[in-house]
């Protein structure tokens, strides 16, 4: 059964916290809504104001002319008055006429206050020529009692029309409560969430800052281990060479292989610590597939190398494709199997996205490019291969082969730069199937 490699979670889609845009939009609206309600509140009352007080203002003048009119009447019908006394009332009801005047605008109003200056002109006629006024003077009285009733009934339309614009204010004062709490509520639960994702993510981070610390303490102490293996030999042969009678030309053999391994260490300490560090470019695969198996050309030797490849480019330099590329199939050569020829295929394609994404990394709807490397070596345990891109690991089973465990480690940190991923699934004794996707070239 195939074991699968490469799947560690990455903290890198910082989409899920919640963008600081959405949130501050979404207090905006609120607060917004809260000043339009207060708004409302405010344009409401002041129409109540300035309506009632308009109302309270005709209705009491409405009654004290009606009064003052009703008692005029009365005046001229309680007996013989004389001129001067007959033109103080006149004058008095026609400045209770003209004040009465402006106010008279209700339904029905207008005639009636018209039907009533007639009355009144009757009256002061009536009474100057022929004394007889009672039956005018209740005319007089019937229509003030009219325009009282009128007035009345303003009184209450008005009234209703207030009621109503209180009621319609209640409305819109419910309806802008309950969607700024609705907003608000929302926004809470936004808030809430994004602070728990974002606590979340500072647990892994420093969980993963934690790791990488001990990580790169046990790196440095097998730094310096690997660095004494090589560096052991050359010391004992250049303390051999002092003496008389040494064999130069087999001890400046084995110094010469020690400084090699040593520089070839040292190559690989130096790709690893720029492995994070990608510059932008554009790696025609093909080409740059081509290019390599040219360079391993005498290492594959008899090897049968198939090739899939469609046109597609990835969104890095030629150079760091090549890197990728070599590591992954100089570890094909470096563990192929005994008792077999090498067989090496490589696949590479553009694909929307890559299938089932390890956890944590999804990839966006960007085209990647899907590069997949299969040979029929050696293989892994199931303990080798969830270590492979461990740097400096190397299985048991392959210590004898010379290698010092970061090809494959140079391999992820460098795609996990790009911001793709790898994987790796094999078996003992069936081979290894690397799989890597990188960012396509726009």
């Amino acid at each position: 059964m195939g074991i699968t490699a490469g799947e560690a979670p990455e903290d890198r889609d910082l989409g899920e916290v919640a963008p600081a845009w959405l949130l501050v939009a979404a207090l905006a609206v609120v607060v917004g809504l809260s000043l339009a309600s207060i708004g409302v509140d405010l344009a409401i009352g002041h129409q109540t104001a300035v309506r009632t007080a308009q109302l309270v203002d005709d209705s009491l003048r409405s009654v004290a002319l009606a009064d003052d009119l009703r008692y005029q009447a009365h005046r001229l019908s309680a007996g013989p008055l004389d001129r001067k006394e007959l033109m103080a009332i006149a004058a008095q009801i026609a400045g209770d006429a003209h004040d009465y005047d402006p106010i008279a605008t209700g339904p029905g109003e207008r005639t009636e206050w018209s039907t009533l200056q007639l009355l009144f002109g009757r009256l002061e006629q009536d009474s100057a020529e022929t004394g007889s006024i009672a039956p005018l003077v209740e005319a007089i009285e019937q229509s003030i009692a009219r325009l009282v009733e009128i007035n009345r009934r303003e009184a209450e339309a008005d009234k209703a029309a207030i009621d109503a614009l209180h009621r319609r204010g209640l409305v819109a004062d419910a309806a802008i409560g309950a969607v700024t709490i609705a907003l608000a509520i929302g926004l809470g639960v936004v808030l809430v969430r994004s602070l728990r994702r974002q606590r979340r993510l500072v647990r892994r981070h420093v969980a993963a800052i934690d790791e990488r610390s001990r990580e790169l303490e046990a790196f440095a102490g097998r730094v310096a281990h690997d660095l004494r293996g090589p560096l052991a030999p050359i010391v004992t042969c250049a303390e051999l060479l002092k003496r008389p009678g040494a064999d130069v030309a087999a001890l400046t053999g084995r110094i010469h292989h020690s400084a090699e391994r040593m520089t070839s260490l040292i190559d690989d300490l130096l790709a690893l610590s720029v492995a994070g560090r990608i510059p932008a470019g554009r790696g025609d695969v093909a080409t740059v597939v081509r290019e390599v198996l040219d360079d391993l050309g005498p290492d594959l030797g008899d090897a049968e190398v198939k090739l899939a490849i469609t046109d597609c480019a990835t969104a890095c330099t030629p150079s760091v494709l090549a890197q990728l590329v070599r590591n992954v199939v100089g570890n094909a050569i470096k563990y192929r199997g005994a008792d077999r020829p090498l067989q090496v295929s490589i696949d590479a394609r553009p694909c929307p996205a890559a299938p089932e994404p390890a956890a944590g990394k999804p990839h966006d709807d960007a085209r990647v490019v899907e590069i997949v490397v299969t040979d029929n070596g050696v293989g892994m345990t199931h303990e080798a291969a969830a270590r492979a891109f461990d740097p400096f690991y190397r299985a048991s089973t392959t210590s004898r082969i010379p290698g010092h465990g970061l090809g494959l480690a140079i391999v992820k940190r460098t795609v996990d730069a790009m911001g793709g991923d790898c994987r790796l699934t094999s078996a003992p004794n069936q081979g290894t199937r690397v799989t890597l996707h990188l960012p396509a070239a726009r």
